[in-house]
């Protein structure tokens, strides 16, 4: 008998319309003759079929950002007892969090940027003395965004204040991270519970000064899968991605994007992503289908990995 399989995509988070692709992508490439699939449209007010998904048999959440990858519905899944795709609530919440997974891979000795981070009361109380610390050139960024939504380059003391304001706008908490400069930006996929299948690195030109929103989903960035790396850096960049990974108790699949300064030099961590895209132009499946893994078997693969969490 086929397995209902529930497809979650869309959502709350700034990242709706991105969702909305991965998503459909997700439910194009299901094997159908395995899964019956349902689709679960969530609205950006939060609204969705929840009978659909209590009489699923499995949840395929395709969901970006806040609602959807903050542990937020892997918790409301959880309480449900549904098994279900990707990261537990705990691990997904972390890893959306951009300044506690950097103090645990910091914590585990794992090369990150410096960082700074505050919320609006203490910009508004100590405005001077923040500015003070943010490192230039740098980066603002909201706490909990992907897609690179909310994110300003900064190289003046005027820039800090504008970026921050912006970033505001998206959420009350922000990072400041010093800008490594003169990088090649290098992302790795990963799979797995406990035996991990992890990807070549591949790499992204970016068509602007970096990885913008614009740059990933509008622009002209050049992706190159497999990155032209050393042997030497390819382990240690793989190696890399998985203690990160491991470190942050993620299951299922994740995504993780580090820099490494040109040609071949020091390598950081730069983020995670515990649902990253499926969309035409996202790294993830490319760099699966690159290790023999092509979108239909990953798809496979992931529900497979998540029935086995929920026997755990």
């Amino acid at each position: 008998m086929k397995k209902k399989v529930a497809v979650l995509f869309g959502g709350v988070s700034p990242e709706h319309e991105v969702s909305l692709i991965s998503g459909q992508a997700v439910i194009d490439n299901l094997n159908k003759d395995l899964f019956d699939v349902s689709p679960v449209i969530i609205s950006k007010k939060g609204e969705f079929d929840e009978e659909k998904v209590k009489s699923a048999d499995f949840i395929f959440p395709v969901l970006h950002g806040i609602g959807g990858e903050d542990g937020t519905m892997q918790l409301y899944l959880e309480e449900l007892g549904k098994p279900y795709a990707g990261c537990g609530s705990k691990s997904s919440a972390v890893a959306l969090d951009k300044i506690l997974s950097k103090g645990i891979w910091q914590n585990h000795n794992l090369p990150i940027p410096s960082f700074t981070y505050f919320n609006k009361d203490e910009w508004v109380k100590n405005k001077e003395e923040i500015i003070k610390k943010i490192s230039l050139p740098g980066f603002i960024k909201p706490f909990n965004t992907g897609s690179s939504l909310g994110i300003s380059k900064v190289k003046t003391k005027e820039e800090i204040i504008s970026a921050v304001n912006e970033a505001f706008k998206i959420c009350d908490k922000i990072i400041a991270e010093e800008s490594i400069e003169n990088i090649r930006e290098i992302e790795v996929g990963i799979v797995g519970n406990n035996e991990l299948i992890i990807s070549k690195p591949g790499e992204v030109v970016p068509c602007e000064e970096f990885y913008t929103f614009d740059a990933k989903y509008k622009g002209n960035s050049k992706i190159i899968i497999p990155a032209e790396i050393s042997s030497v850096k390819v382990t240690e960049i793989r190696e890399l991605a998985e203690k990160a990974y491991n470190a942050l108790e993620c299951r299922g699949f994740a995504r993780v994007d580090l820099f490494m300064q040109k040609p071949e030099g020091k390598i950081f961590l730069n983020e995670i992503n515990t649902i990253p895209g499926f969309t035409q132009f996202s790294m993830f499946p490319k760099l699966m289908e690159n290790s023999g893994i092509n979108f239909e078997r990953l798809l496979n693969k992931i529900i497979e990995l998540g029935l086995e969490n929920a026997k755990i």
